[in-house]
């Protein structure tokens, strides 16, 4: 299963004359899969007989309902009964309660709010034709949740039922859920708190339930939500159409996490049972509803905009006095404008905080970018990789300081809007030093550079060259399917996934003589050779020899890496080669002697071009420095 296959039937539908925008074509293709997730659940999970196969749940629909759309929920029911009638009453049972009556109701109350909007029946007969041939239980989540991104970037509106996942990612990670407690989101969205969570458990843990909370205003969020979570086997009894800040209840969680609505409020009224005094604006009433509901004991994680961390209303102090007296406000994660773009351009942050004894200090960290974020250039789990590292420490660092609560007490203000201490200004480099040590980087990068256009220049005779398709001198697979929650940190054996190692497993699947070429991705068709057993991802495929004394593989594996294999890649939202179009690729095969030498050539030049690009990065961060430091002493002795 390819992501493009998602993309191309939203491209599809987007030509339907009832889908109007990005939000409505995913809605509709949402309602679909779910009525194909029952269908399929029905037949895998409870082994039961099926009256025909997907597209004929709707062969029959030949009357348009009232409002012109070829179907409604109504047409479908006596179809779904069927399914309904299999789950519910099997005598099966299944790991979750998925499928209870009581999340059925909720199935229900989906399709009777969600109409469906498709006009054309050529244009759905098409689209449930292409889902046919796709198996919902086979890592389906992975390509739902590129579809959500993709959305976000069709329509920034939707950006309000989504936050960047590697975002949701860090703040799971840190907040650390730990099993057989409930995780509260009250604006849950798309989920993406809920699958982030109960994939940091199974990773942490063989205990992996967890209890899910969510609440969400919108119907369309809701559906997408309870598709997210049964796409990734979570029970949906928690989850609900509702207004969170209306709940009166006095029910606390162990974990609340999410990425709060705000602006300003209509219809104040209906919130000042709860609320009196903070119906001003949407996060400060949604902070006060997380607050109300954090268990003793408890710890919170929730994105707000910087405008109620520095705003100075009576309300607002109020809500942060008591944040640094009966909560302990530990860290405040400062995230650059654009991370939630092209949704807001709002600067926001992170507020961590327990419901404990205050500690004394507030760990304040400043997030960095490499350059400025926008709706095509996002934030990834590499920007959040020295805030995970440095959070459990509190350490002080470039991006970090600690801030004095009483300090920030003492002050009427109560500005929880940070910023990073300046550095003392001053003279406190040698400059001919530095000079110095720039001519011998100097030095070297030169000698480095004549040395690579020696081993360049070097003439290798051939006695004999002749071309070969690979699928003559190779046999090429595809990797195994590898659960996330298989991927470790560390380990024995590497996994390689389609640009490269990921992570580590227990053993290998491959053994050390072949080579791992990319199969899906932007990078497909780079080329990786192991020096020891490993694990292969069903992203990668291995090359291995049907005659060592015909082909060194070393050198097969050099001339691979010339051919830019990625150029063979098909596909537009997720580019992949395949298997066949490899095989026809031509290669120059000498004797196997020639073979041998030419592979020392050729790992001489990359070995020579590796080493002056490393004395070029430094030089030229060395140059950068002494250029900035010269500048910034004239300006200090103007």
């Amino acid at each position: 299963m390819n992501n493009n296959r998602l993309i191309n039937i939203i491209d599809i539908l987007k030509k339907d004359t009832g889908i109007n925008n990005a939000i409505d074509a995913v809605e509709q293709l949402s309602l679909l899969l779910l009525i194909k997730y029952l269908d399929e659940a029905s037949i895998k999970l409870l082994n039961e007989n099926h009256l025909g196969s997907f597209p004929s749940l709707f062969l029959e629909l030949d009357n348009l309902s009232q409002n012109g759309s070829v179907i409604d929920f109504y047409t479908l029911r006596d179809r779904l009964s069927q399914i309904e009638t299999n789950i519910i009453f099997s005598e099966n049972k299944l790991s979750h309660s998925v499928f209870s009556r009581h999340n059925w109701k909720k199935i229900e109350n989906i399709f009777e709010q969600i109409p469906f909007r498709i006009r054309s029946k050529k244009i759905l007969y098409l689209v449930i034709h292409k889902l046919e041939e796709i198996d919902l239980f086979e890592d389906i989540e992975v390509d739902f949740d590129y579809l959500l991104l993709s959305m976000i970037k069709d329509s920034a509106s939707s950006g309000a039922y989504y936050s960047p996942r590697p975002l949701i990612k860090a703040m799971v990670n840190v907040l650390n859920p730990e099993p057989l407690t409930t995780v509260y989101d009250p604006a849950m969205g798309t989920g993406g708190f809920f699958v982030e969570a109960i994939k940091h458990v199974k990773n942490k843990s063989y205990f992996n339930d967890l209890n899910f909370i969510g609440n969400d205003l919108s119907p369309f969020a809701h559906l997408i939500g309870t598709l997210n979570l049964l796409l990734n086997d979570i029970d949906i009894s928690g989850v609900s159409i509702s207004n969170s800040l209306l709940d009166r209840d006095c029910q606390q969680y162990d974990f609340v996490i999410s990425g709060v609505p705000f602006g300003k409020v209509n219809e104040l009224t209906k919130y000042e049972y709860n609320y009196q005094g903070y119906s001003g604006s949407l996060e400060a009433m949604f902070l006060k509803h997380t607050m109300d509901k954090l268990a003793k004991g408890g710890r919170a994680a929730i994105i707000i905009p910087d405008g109620i961390l520095f705003g100075n209303a009576s309300h607002l102090d109020e809500l942060k006095r008591q944040l640094l007296t009966q909560f302990n406000l530990h860290t405040v994660l400062s995230l650059p404008i654009g991370t939630l773009a092209p949704y807001s351009g709002v600067k926001v942050s992170v507020l961590f905080f327990d419901n404990a004894v205050s500690d004394k200090d507030i760990w304040f960290y400043e997030l960095r970018t490499n350059k400025p974020l926008s709706k095509l250039n996002s934030v990834t789990d590499s920007d959040f990789e020295n805030f995970t590292s440095l959070y459990e420490r509190r350490e002080v660092s470039d991006h970090s300081c600690l801030i004095s609560k009483e300090s920030l007490l003492q002050d009427k203000t109560l500005n929880l809007s940070f910023s990073l201490p300046k550095k003392e200004a001053g003279l406190k480099f040698d400059k001919q030093e530095m000079i110095t040590s720039l001519k011998s980087e100097q030095s070297a990068l030169i000698t480095s550079i004549e040395n690579h256009f020696d081993f360049m220049s070097q003439n290798i005779e051939f006695k004999f060259i002749h071309q070969v398709k690979l699928k003559d001198v190779c046999k090429l697979r595809s990797g195994d399917k590898l659960n996330k929650s298989e991927v470790m940190d560390s380990g024995e054996f590497p996994v390689y996934g389609g640009n490269g190692v990921i992570g580590f497993n227990i053993e290998p699947n491959r053994p050390v003589d072949s080579i791992v070429i990319g199969k899906v991705g932007a990078h497909c068709g780079n080329i990786h050779f192991p020096t020891d057993p490993y694990w292969l991802t069903s992203n990668a495929m291995s090359l291995e020899l049907l005659d060592t004394t015909r082909v060194y593989l070393p050198y097969l594996a050099h001339v691979l890496k010339s051919l830019d294999l990625n150029n063979l890649a098909t596909g537009t939202a997720q580019k992949f080669i395949s298997i066949n179009k490899l095989y026809e690729v031509e290669v120059s095969l000498p004797s196997i002697k020639e073979q041998r030498e030419l592979s020392g050539w050729f790992t001489s030049i990359e070995e020579s071009k590796s080493k002056i690009q490393s004395l070029l990065a430094d030089f030229s961060q060395d140059l950068g420095t002494i250029s900035t430091e010269s500048i910034t002493e004239k300006v200090l002795k103007g």
